[in-house]
């Protein structure tokens, strides 16, 4: 058996499969450089993404908070049934307070009356709404309504459609958002 011997020569020739040493290592290199200037980017987005401010944190929270109460009761503020008035109106003092919520509570027996003769049946529902203000017991919500009407005198009639703007004055009562003043807004038609 013959041993086969490398000159030194050969040794520094680059290698005709892989294309030779040195690129090798360079490519090599570069590719290390670039994985580790990956991983602290990464590393860097993923550390700024968690340092939130708790504070901003819990004012969000308290903005959805504020947001989802007022629409809920938006529409409640907007829903009566001919057939339930005192529930109706008990439903909205149920979310109100202050001046509101003794307007609807000094509502008389007579009104109640023509509610019911009346025979509608109004459902709202908002459609879009957003904080403008917010401090941690008061809120100001603005909000597209959309209330539905349906006159049971006429139940061959297509039910009556109405889209208001309307401004919501939130305050926590006893830990609860209540509406403390709810108005329409006025559109002007430029």
């Amino acid at each position: 058996m013959e041993e086969s011997t490398i000159s030194d020569d050969e040794r520094d020739r680059p290698d005709p499969v892989t294309g030779g040493g040195g690129n090798r290592t360079a490519i090599e290199l570069g590719l290390a450089v670039l994985a580790a200037v990956v991983l602290v980017v990464g590393l860097v987005s993923w550390w700024r993404a968690g340092d939130h401010d708790a504070a901003d944190v819990d004012r969000a929270q308290l903005r959805d908070t504020v947001l989802i109460t007022a629409r809920s009761h938006i529409e409640t503020m907007n829903t009566l049934d001919f057939n339930d008035i005192d529930g109706g109106l008990d439903k909205w003092e149920d979310v109100s307070t202050g001046t509101l919520k003794d307007q609807i509570a000094a509502t008389d027996a007579e009104t109640r009356k023509l509610m019911a003769e009346r025979g509608m049946i109004s459902t709202g529902k908002v459609t879009d709404a957003a904080v403008v203000d917010l401090t941690s017991s008061t809120a100001t919500v603005i909000a597209s309504v959309e209330t539905t009407v349906v006159d049971s005198a006429k139940p061959d009639q297509a039910p009556t459609v109405k889209r208001n703007r309307m401004a919501a004055d939130l305050v926590k009562v006893g830990g609860r958002w209540l509406l403390e003043a709810l108005d329409q807004v006025a559109v002007s038609r430029s």
